[in-house]
Parts: structure tokens; sequence; C-alpha cells
């Protein structure tokens, strides 16, 4: 039996196990361990920055809204607004300075490593604690946030605050196994709670899953039977709230707001017509986000899977495995480290929180990458309190196996990763701020600055990612982010209306058409998926066109010319029709030119920039999102005469510039 000593006021256990080895020389070396790990990821966020903004757009809608804050002060509801309103000043006072506005990522992150440390410090055996520091310091993945301009960083910040104030005001700092004060006082704590309930609530106007924080907290207090403070730190928390989102609207009554949660449990966030996921639909999107986050994301961030498979395939046992674990080490901990206890509920929590809430369209690794940090220390600290079980003595073994399997993988994949930035980031210092980017972005980039210095800077200028395109021309663009579609009840209520004096033809468009017919076009039905079809004449077809004749030219010779054009067609709308009304499934979308033309005028729209962005981003297949695109060619093919080419650039994946000249 291995005997306890103190020594520094710290548990040194016998040296006669490889664990208490370890912990004996973490202990010793704990302050430089910490200063290094700091150091070293303050070292490796240099040689990952990336100067240019990420494709997504999203770094940069951040930066606009943070503009918008500034000048206008358009509150910025779109995306969590704290983040854009702490970086107002940034670019209201310095411009579009990008490395300066990439910076402060990167001392949001090392702030809440700092933090992350000093809040587990005192309750955690710096045998789970200084490697978990150390690896998160090391982390590519981690700290290829730290040059983004994304709201992760600073939730990280808030998060790590949370837990330090957190440890601090309801933890004893005297031993690993107190957690929770036994008495309450609300006369005497309540700045502790309103302090708390501050940044609970900045952790929300972060991220919306940053309320979550609100469950994690309920479970935990639950299980502790603190009814006081349970009910003090929510009652503080929900007058905050309150009060902000009463004096929101009155202070900014036009403000946008965050995604609704209709459209976050809707089948199809991009076609809300399609209605909500019913309760199998939910238990299928948490399948495949547990898979693809547990078994994808984490796996890689531990340094255990591929760091350049994109996608990541789904391995369900790595899922039921990593759920399995989770169990075992809540049960572990839940009497060994209530600080541990904690950071493991929270984890689980907000992360279940997210497989409910997130489509499975919207899979990127940042969701999980926010709570890594207490992920592994969760796990590690689990694993470790296992194998001080008397029956597994001789497994002991084990946690220092693990700790060396993920120090190298972690450290592959931070090779990798260094090794690939270095030359790019050595061109983009020296000027060459476009280096690595495939052409398919450098070319849009280029109009986009292009656009920029030669148009009328009164001009509407459209854009698929518009955030980008001001980022780096420095003037507004209006998005176009998708073609808007029309509704089968729509069509139906105008065909009922107007059948009287007109013959509603429908053709099959992926063919030849009579240019004739051209100006009678009243929509554009195309399928969505691969399998869909239509049916015309027992002809299946994936687009299809309705177009509005008046009867009075609706003739034979109309008939025979079709005819004679080989153009397959039917006037039985309601046969047509009935195909798009019985398909529960909705895998179509109807393009009205006449409604796209209007939208084009209500927003004075001048010109329009059309990138061919590659849909398979690693390399040109000859395919490429063709949003704008296809937004132009719907009403061309009602107005041939709409669009008038200005600007090309490119040899290959061109930018085409484009003048809307109207009718």
């Amino acid at each position: 039996m291995n005997k306890i000593k103190k020594h520094n006021g710290k548990t040194k256990p016998s040296t006669q196990n490889p664990t208490g080895n370890i912990r004996v020389f973490f202990d010793k070396h704990e302050k430089t361990f910490v200063a290094l790990s700091l150091t070293l990821g303050t070292l490796i966020s240099i040689l990952l920055f990336d100067v240019k903004v990420s494709l997504s757009g999203d770094d940069c809608d951040y930066i606009v809204a943070a503009g918008d804050f500034w000048k206008n002060f358009i509150y910025p509801g779109h995306h969590g607004s704290l983040y854009p309103i702490l970086l107002s000043p940034f670019v209201g006072l310095f411009g579009m300075k990008l490395i300066l506005l990439k910076s402060l990522s990167a001392i949001f992150m090392m702030t809440s490593f700092w933090l992350f440390y000093k809040s587990f410090r005192r309750t955690t055996p710096s045998t789970v604690l200084i490697p978990s520091l150390f690896l998160v310091c090391i982390n590519p993945h981690v700290l290829f946030f730290a040059s983004y301009t994304y709201s992760e960083p600073l939730f990280m910040f808030m998060q790590a605050l949370f837990f330090y104030l957190f440890s601090g005001y309801f933890r004893s700092n005297d031993t690993e196994r107190t957690l929770i004060r036994q008495y309450s006082s609300i006369k005497k704590d309540w700045s502790k709670y309103l302090i708390l309930a501050f940044v609970i609530m900045g952790m929300g106007l972060t991220r919306t899953i940053g309320l979550s924080v609100i469950g994690a907290i309920i479970l935990y207090f639950t299980i502790e039977r603190r009814w006081k403070d349970m009910i003090f730190t929510i009652g503080f928390w929900g007058v905050i709230f309150g009060i902000f989102y009463f004096l929101k609207p009155v202070i900014w009554p036009d403000s946008a707001s965050v995604q609704s949660f209709e459209t976050l449990l809707s089948k199809n966030p991009y076609n809300i017509e399609q209605g909500l996921e019913d309760l199998p639909g939910l238990i299928h999107r948490v399948i495949n986000n547990s898979h693809t986050y547990l078994s994808g994301f984490l796996y890689q961030y531990l340094g255990l899977r591929s760091y350049s498979d994109m996608p990541l395939e789904d391995i369900p046992f790595l899922s039921i495995f990593t759920y399995i674990l989770f169990i075992i080490c809540i049960v572990t901990l839940f009497k060994k480290n209530k600080g541990l206890f904690f950071a493991g509920l929270y984890s689980g929590v907000l992360l279940f929180a997210s497989f409910i809430l997130l489509n499975q369209l919207w899979a990127q690794d940042r969701i999980i990458m926010i709570y890594y940090p207490y992920i592994l220390l969760f796990l590690l600290g689990g694993v470790y309190y296992l194998l001080k079980n008397r029956r597994l003595k001789n497994f002991t073994w084990v946690y220092p196996f693990i700790l060396i399997v993920l120090f190298i993988g972690t450290g592959v994949h931070l090779n990798v990763k260094i090794k690939n930035n270095i030359p790019v980031l050595q061109q983009n210092i020296t000027g060459n701020d476009l280096y690595g980017l495939t052409p398919d972005w450098e070319n849009f980039i280029r109009m986009s600055r292009w656009a920029g210095d030669n148009l009328d800077k009164n001009a509407v200028i459209a854009s698929r990612k518009p955030s980008i395109s001001y980022v780096y021309s420095g003037r507004d663009f209006w998005g176009i982010y998708s073609v808007p579609s029309d509704n089968i009840k729509n069509v139906t209520a105008h065909i009922e209306k107007e059948k009287g004096e007109n013959v509603f033809l429908i053709t099959n468009m992926s063919k030849k058409t009579l240019p004739s017919l051209a100006p009678f076009i009243q929509c554009i039905l195309t399928t969505t998926t691969k399998d869909s079809k239509f049916q015309i004449n027992n002809e299946s077809i994936n687009i299809a066109g309705i177009f509005q004749i008046p009867k009075s030219l609706f003739n034979e010779n109309l008939t025979r010319t079709l005819d004679s054009l080989d153009i397959n067609y039917t006037s039985d709308y309601e046969r047509f029709i009935k195909q798009y009304i019985d398909d529960n499934a909705q895998n179509y979308k109807i393009t009205t030119p006449d409604m796209l033309l209007k939208t084009l005028k209500d927003n004075h729209v001048k010109y329009l920039l059309l990138p061919k962005i590659r849909i398979y981003p690693p390399q040109n297949t000859g395919r490429f999102i063709n949003t704008i695109h296809l937004y132009v060619s719907s009403i061309q093919t009602k107005y041939p005469n709409s669009f008038m080419l200005v600007h090309t650039i490119g040899k290959e994946e061109t930018c085409e510039l484009v003048e809307f000249t109207g009718q």
C-alpha cells in the first residue's frame, strides 16, 4: 500500500508506481511546465498564423458587424453579439488591420489557457492538469483559431473565466474532495452571484449555445443538493437576462435576431418549408452528430486520427466507446474529484445540446474545439482516478502510456501543420497576402478589389461572400447567399387566378426551348436531389418551365412548332403539379424570374460578381458553387438582355463581373 507524504504543501505519493513517479515530477516542475506550455502556445500561434481570412466568410462577418456597430450603432444580432462589440473599437480606430484583429484572438486564447490552469490547480493532481494544459497549448487544431476573427477564442476566454469564478466562489481550496460551501448568504455573497451571472450572460452573448451552461449548473447543484446556490445563481442570471432583453428592443428596435429555434430544429435550415424534425429525426441527428464530433473531430484533436483525411469517416464504435468512457469517468469522479466531475457535466451538457440543435449540414470542428480543454482534462482525470483503484493496480502503466500516445499524436499533427504553413506565412508577410489560396478564391478576391477600385463608389455590387469582398476592398457589397424559391401553393394559387384567360404550358427546359416563349415564363422548377425526377408525358426530367400563355396565342401554329422542334410539353398543369403536392420530402425548388428581377431592382443592384468557387476545395473538378450564376441565368431565361459582361479575372476558375442593365 502506497504511503502518502506531505511535501511543500502538496501531496507526495510514494514512487512505487508510474503515476506516483509522474506526479512527483510534475509537482516539482509545475511552474516550469506552466511557463513552457504558455510560451510554446504563443510561439506555435505565431508559426501557424494566417494573415488571410477564412473561406467560409464567418470571420469576416464579425468584422463587418463590428464596423457597423462602431459607425452606425447597429446591434450585431445575426451572430454572437458580444465579440463584434468588443472588436468594434479596434475596427473603428485602426480599420481593416487583419493582423491586429487576429492577434486579439491569440490573446483571448492564451488568457483562457492561463485561467484554465488557475481554475483547477488546487483541486486537480498535477499528473492530470499539467499534461492537459501542455497538450492543449501545442494542439494545432486548437491554435488554428488563434489567428482567426471567430468568436471561439472569446468564448474560450469567457468559459475559462466562468470556471475560474465558479471554482473560486463555490469550491474550497483546502481539499480535492470538498467543492461547495455548506452555507450561502445572499446578503454576504450577492456580488459573487451577480458577477457570475454577468459572465454566464457573456457566454450566451458570445455563442448562443453558451446559455446551456445553465443546464449544467442546475444539474450539478441538484446532484449536490445545493438548493440555495442554485436558486441564487439562476435567479441573478434571470434578472440580468430579463433586463437585457427588455432594454434591447428599446435601444436597438431594428436589431437582427439570432437563428430561431424553428431554424435550428428544422429538417433543412435552408428550406424551412420541409418542416421541423420529429423525435426520431432528432434522435437520428444526435447519433449522426455523435459520430461526426466524437468519433471524428475529437479523436483527430487527440492526435489519434489522420490529420489530412477530410471529411473524416464516421466510426460508430469510437462514438459508443467514448460514451461508455464518459459514463465511467463521471461515476469515478463523482466521489473522487468534484472539480473534474463538474468539467465532465459541463462538457456533456453543452455537447449534447449542440448535437440536438446543430444540423448535420453544419459539421465543423470548432463546435467541439471550445470544449476540448475540459473534455481532455475530464477524461484524463477519470482514467487517472480509475487506475488508482486497488483492483487495477497492475494497470497503472496505462496512464503514462496514454500520455505518451497523446503527446506523439499531437506532435505529429503539429509538425505537419507547421511545415505546411511556414512557406505560406513567409510569402504572406513579404507582401503576397493572397499566396496559399486556390485560383478560384484568389480570382474572387482580386475581382472584389478591382470592383472596389474601379466602379462607382455609390453603385451596389452583389457578391456571394460580401463580407470577404468588404474586408479586402474596403467597400460594402450586397449579399446573394441563395436563389430565393417560391412554393407550390403560390404557383397553384396564381394558376387558379389566371387560368381563365391563359394556358399554362409545361416543357422540359433541359432541351431546346422556343425563344419566342421566353417572355411567358412564369417559373422554373428543378429537382434538388440526384434521384428525384419529374414526369412529362412519361419522360423523366429534372428541370421544367411553366409558361403562362394567353389563349389567343396558344394555337395550332404554336403546337406544330413545338412538335417540329421535338419539345416535350403538356398543358395538363393539374396532373403535373400533383407530383409536387404529393412529394412530402419536397425535393424540388421553384424559381420565379420576375421575383428575382424585382429583388435586384428593389435593392438597386448595379453589378454582380460571378466567381467559380470550387465545390470540392482541394481540386478543380469543374464543378463550382453556382448560386449567383443560377440567379443571373434564371432572369436571363426570360429577359435575355438583362446583363452585360464588364470584366474578367483569371484564365481558369475565372471570376466575372457583370452589369445589371435592368428591364
